[in-house]
């Protein structure tokens, strides 16, 4: 089985995830504004969203992207932690979809759920919006 290839991000494209990539992580970066964390979690990474927020599933492109921590975007634990004092310290990792989607409906009222509304908070943030 092969995976398809994802087209390369345009200049514009890649201007936008630069700059997303620079803010770091967005889940982060409320946390600590909020003071329920004091670091962020992990490197950034850009997660390039999928349908339905549905691992595996079609992804949406270049442009619908949002930088997250390695905890927030794949789950990976900082030494020394387990997968329960991660969520505790950090909050829930997409890793974790369902739960992930779930809090984030709390964290960004109006936004909706998931990785979309993650976007929408960046895309504020960047003056996108």
């Amino acid at each position: 089985m092969t995976l398809a290839k994802r087209k390369p991000p345009t200049l514009a494209q890649q201007d936008y995830q630069d700059r997303a990539r620079a803010l770091g992580c967005v889940v982060c970066r409320l946390r600590i504004a909020n003071g329920m964390q004091d670091r962020q979690a992990g490197v950034t990474e850009i997660h390039h969203r999928n349908f339905n927020d549905w691992h595996g599933a079609k992804q949406l492109g270049q442009d619908a992207v949002v930088a997250l921590c390695s905890w927030h975007h794949q789950g990976t634990l900082i030494p020394g932690h387990s997968t329960y004092d991660m969520r505790e310290l950090y909050g829930p990792s997409f890793y974790s979809a369902a739960d992930f989607r779930e809090w984030t409906y709390g964290a960004l009222p109006g936004y909706g759920r998931g990785t979309e509304a993650w976007q929408k908070y960046q895309d504020e943030i960047l003056g996108e919006a």
